[in-house]
């Protein structure tokens, strides 16, 4: 995995990686995300109502994008780039949409004591166990096995409780994605 992230990869795709559609099922199914706020034309999860890198998520209103969308709720999917600085960015422009009633689950590399992550304003950390999730090539379009870092969805909800954090398992998540 290692020759194809850093040798023939530009920095932008190596911030182009796609969720596996059986993770982002999982989710869905609990969630039924209106936004997918960082993706790709190639790898978007809400194929109804997205923004991509050109759209310039960070500048968006993302409650108004899900009323421009007409969509039914406002729960935001968010694999953010994890090039330096974005993940934060993130992370920021999710707790500023909270105050507008959004829910956002953010799907990061699973490092609690990293300076982007704002455990005051988190609703809830689910950390996956049980193995690393697969991510896709953003080129080939391929699932590519061999994480280097465990993964864990940061989900802020609009109202104020303090930040509960469980365990998930890979598995159970690849399960609950394919009924």
């Amino acid at each position: 995995m290692s020759d194809i992230i850093s040798s023939d990869l530009t920095d932008d795709m190596k911030n182009s990686w796609g969720t596996d559609p059986v993770i982002f099922n999982a989710l869905n199914k609990e969630f039924n995300f209106s936004l997918d706020a960082a993706c790709s034309k190639k790898n978007k999860k809400v194929p109804s109502c997205y923004l991509t890198k050109e759209d310039d998520s960070l500048s968006v209103d993302w409650y108004q994008k899900i009323i421009d969308c007409k969509m039914p709720n406002f729960n935001v999917w968010i694999n953010p780039p994890y090039g330096k600085g974005f993940i934060k960015s993130f992370m920021q422009k999710a707790i500023e949409q909270k105050q507008k009633g959004l829910t956002t689950v953010l799907l990061v590399p699973a490092t609690l004591d990293a300076q982007w992550l704002p455990i005051d304003e988190i609703s809830e950390i689910r950390i996956v166990t049980g193995g690393r999730l697969s991510f896709y090539h953003p080129i080939n379009g391929n699932k590519v096995n061999g994480n280097t870092k465990g993964s864990m969805f940061v989900i802020f909800r609009p109202s104020k409780m303090p930040c509960n954090i469980s365990l998930v398992d890979r598995n159970e998540l690849l399960k609950i994605g394919t009924i």
